[in-house]
C-alpha cells in the first residue's frame, strides 16, 4: 500500500510488486495543481525514493527543479550519488555547491526536507541570501532526520532565531540536537553559537541565559555549551551563573574569549559542574583582582573535587600568585584526576609564578601536559626546570618564548636546561617561538643521544644552518623521535640538502611537516638547490616507508597479503569486509598478531 498525502487530500494506492513495500509520502502540493506529465514524475520519483541511494535525494531534486522550473544540476546529482553516498557521508555541504546561483541552492536545500540518508546541514563562511533561509526554515519544520546545522558566518538576518524557533514548534518529530549560529549578527534576543539546541519548544527566543533556566531539561541532557569568541555575551547574565551553579552533566564548556570575570565563576562550577566536567576553557579573559582574595577558597576546592576534569585552560590572562598557588594546591589534593592538559601559557608568571612552580608543581601528580610558554620566565628558568624534571608523571612539556636571556649567560643556561630536560622522561618538547639562534644548537645535538623524546619542536628559533646541520647528525643517529617540525629557522638550501642526506639514514621518524617558510625563503635565493634537497627528502621519506614495507613482506612471505608501497605513516584499521588494512598494507586478520609483533620489533 502507498499512501500519498498532500496540502490538499490524500491518495491511496495499492501496489503488486515484487516485494511487500508500505510507504507514506508527504508531498507539499497536490499533484491535481501541476501539468500532468510534471504530476507523474513527482509521483514516480517519490514511489521509489526509499529504493535509490542517499534517500532517493537526486529524484526529489529533480522533481523539484521541475517544479519550480529550473534546470536540473546533474553534477549536484553525481556528487550526492557517487561521492557522498560511496562515502556514507550523512553530512550535507552547501559549500561543495557555492559556485551555484541562490535559486539553485534553495532547491538543494528543500530536498532535504523529506530526505532521510542526511543527518547533517553545513554552511560556514558562506553568505545565503533570503530563498536558501526559506527553505532552511521550511526543511527544519518538516525534517525528521536532520540532526545537526551549521549556518557559521552566513548572513542570517537578526530575526531567524525566532523564524527558526517558530519552524521547531510545528515540526513533533524534530531531532535536532545541535545549532550553530556563530558570527552571525543576530539581535539581543538571539545567540551566537552553542552546540545543544536551547530554542526547542520555546513559542519565544529569550536570552541564552534564560533559555538555559527555563527547564529542568537542559540540565539533565546539556553536555557541550560553547559561547567562546563572544565579547560581552556574558554581560549582566546572572542567569548563566544560576545555571552552571544547579547540578548539571555538563562535559565541555568554554568560555574563551567572552570577557566573563573567572573568579566570579568557581563559586557556580563548584556546585553545578564537580561531576561530569572533562573540558574546561577559559582562556582570554581577566580576573577581578578586588574580588579575587575572597574567591580563593571556591577556585581551590572546585580543583581539588572535580571528578573528571582532562583539559583546563587559562591562558592568555593575567594569573596572580596566589590564583595559581590555589591551582596548584587544589590540585595535589584531587585523587579523582589523572593525565591532565594545562595551559597557563601567556599568563604573566615572571619570577613570582616561577617560585609557586618551583614550590608546589612536583607534588601536582594529576598533570600530564604543562603549557607555559610565553610566560616570561627567561632568567628564572633555571629555578622552575628542576621541579619540571622531578614531576613524575610529566610527559608533555611546552616551554617557548621562555628564553629571553641575555648572551653571556644564555649558553651555560641552555647547557644546564639541556641536562635536566633531555634526563627526564619527557615524550615531546615544544620550544617553538623561542629565537636561540646558533646558541640552540646545544639543544639540537642533543637530540641524537636522547632515548625518549618522540615529538619536539623547534621552529621559530633562527638557528640558521649550523642548526640543520647539528639536526641531520642527530636524526642519523635518534631512533626514538617520530615527529620533528623544523621551520623558521632560516634554513637554505645547504641545510635541506644535509637534513635529506640524514633522512636517508633514519628509518624511524615517522612525521616531518614542510617547512614552508624557510623552503619560499630559500627558494627566492636558490631554486634549483632547494628543488633539488626538496626531492630528495622526498626520497628519503619513500625509503623509510619502502624498507618497512619490503621487510614486512619478507615477514608475511607465507601469507596471501596484498602490499603497496604509500607515502604516509602506517596506520592499522579495519575494513568492512573483515580485511585488516594500512596504507601499505592489506593482509587478513589472520596476520594481525603478527604484524603488530613486526612494527614493534622495526620501529
Amino acid at each position: 500500500q502507498v499512501i500519498i498525502d498532500t496540502d490538499k487530500s490524500s491518495y491511496s494506492l495499492r501496489l503488486i510488486i515484487w516485494t511487500n513495500v508500505s510507504v507514506c509520502i508527504f508531498l507539499p502540493f497536490s499533484p491535481a495543481s501541476l501539468p500532468k506529465e510534471a504530476a507523474v514524475r513527482i509521483i514516480s520519483h517519490a514511489l521509489f525514493l526509499f529504493l535509490r541511494v542517499s534517500g532517493g535525494f537526486s529524484e526529489t531534486y529533480a522533481a523539484l527543479c521541475d517544479y519550480n522550473g529550473i534546470s536540473c544540476k546533474e553534477e549536484v546529482q553525481w556528487d550526492v550519488d557517487t561521492i557522498y553516498h560511496s562515502q556514507d557521508n550523512r553530512e550535507f555541504n552547501l559549500l561543495d555547491f557555492s559556485h551555484l546561483e541562490s535559486r539553485d541552492l534553495a532547491v538543494i536545500v528543500a530536498s532535504m526536507a523529506y530526505n532521510t540518508w542526511f543527518t547533517k546541514l553545513y554552511c560556514k563562511d558562506l553568505r545565503i541570501g533570503s530563498e536558501v533561509t526559506e527553505q532552511v526554515l521550511h526543511t527544519i519544520s518538516k525534517s525528521s532526520s536532520l540532526e545537526e546545522i551549521t549556518l557559521e558566518n552566513a548572513g542570517l538576518k537578526s530575526d531567524f532565531p525566532q523564524k527558526m524557533s517558530a519552524a521547531l514548534s510545528e515540526n513533533p518529530a524534530s531531532v535536532i540536537h545541535s545549532l550553530n549560529l556563530a558570527h552571525n549578527s543576530l539581535d539581543n534576543q538571539g545567540i551566537t553559537k552553542h552546540e545543544f539546541l536551547l530554542l526547542l519548544g520555546l513559542e519565544k527566543l529569550v536570552s541564552l541565559s534564560q533559555a538555559l533556566c527555563s527547564s529542568d531539561e537542559y540540565s539533565n541532557s546539556l553536555l557541550h555549551l560553547d559561547l567562546s569568541k563572544n565579547p560581552g555575551v556574558l554581560s549582566g547574565e546572572d542567569n548563566l551563573y544560576l545555571f552552571l551553579s544547579q547540578p548539571n552533566c555538563l562535559v565541555h564548556l568554554d568560555l574563551s574569549g567572552t570577557d566573563c570575570s573567572v573568579d566570579s565563576l568557581f563559586g557556580a562550577l563548584l556546585r553545578g559542574c564537580c561531576a561530569d566536567l572533562s573540558f574546561l576553557n577559559l582562556s582570554k579573559n581577566s580576573f577581578s583582582h578586588r574580588k579575587v582574595k575572597d574567591t580563593l577558597p571556591l577556585f581551590r576546592q572546585f580543583f581539588s573535587s572535580a571528578f573528571s576534569l582532562t583539559y583546563v585552560s587559562l591562558a592568555s590572562m593575567k594569573l596572580p600568585p596566589d590564583v595559581l598557588r590555589a591551582l596548584l594546591t587544589g590540585l595535589t589534593s584531587n585523587p579523582h584526576i589523572n593525565d591532565l592538559h594545562l595551559d597557563i601559557s601567556s599568563c604573566e608568571l615572571r619570577s613570582a609564578g616561577a617560585v609557586v612552580i618551583q614550590e608546589l608543581f612536583p607534588r601536582v601528580s594529576s598533570i600530564a601536559t604543562l603549557d607555559i610558554s610565553d610566560n616570561g620566565l627567561d632568567a628564572d628558568l633555571l629555578t622552575v626546570l628542576p621541579a619540571l624534571s622531578r614531576h613524575p608523571s610529566l610527559k608533555h612539556l611546552h616551554l617557548g618564548k621562555n628564553f629571553n636571556i641575555k648572551n653571556r649567560c644564555c649558553q651555560g643556561s641552555l647547557s644546564r636546561f639541556t641536562a635536566v630536560i633531555y634526563g627526564c622522561a619527557l615524550q615531546s618538547l615544544s620550544l617553538s617561538d623561542s629565537r636561540l639562534r646558533s646558541r640552540g644548537t646545544v639543544l639540537v645535538n642533543a637530540l641524537g643521544s636522547n632515548t625518549c623524546l618522540r615529538k619536539v619542536d623547534l621552529s621559530g628559533n633562527n638557528m640558521d644552518n649550523i642548526g640543520a646541520k647539528m639536526l641531520s647528525k642527530a636524526l642519523q643517529i635518534n631512533t626514538t623521535l617520530r615527529s620533528v617540525t623544523w621551520d623558521r629557522n632560516n634554513t637554505s638550501a645547504a641545510g635541506f640538502l644535509d637534513v635529506a642526506r640524514a633522512l636517508e639514514h633514519n628509518f624511524t621518524l615517522q612525521y616531518m611537516p614542510l617547512p614552508l617558510s624557510d623552503i619560499s625563503q630559500a627558494y627566492r635565493s636558490a631554486p634549483e638547490r632547494t628543488e633539488q634537497a626538496l626531492t630528495k627528502v622526498g626520497i628519503a621519506d619513500l625509503i623509510n616507508v619502502s624498507l618497512v614495507c619490503n621487510r614486512a613482506a619478507q615477514w608475511f612471505g607465507g601469507y596471501r597479503c596484498r602490499l603497496a608501497v604509500r607515502k604516509s605513516p602506517v596506520c592499522v584499521s579495519f575494513c568492512m569486509d573483515g580485511w585488516l588494512a594500512t596504507e601499505h598494507l592489506h593482509f587478513c586478520l589472520s596476520c594481525f598478531n603478527a604484524f603488530k609483533a613486526f612494527i614493534h620489533q622495526v620501529l
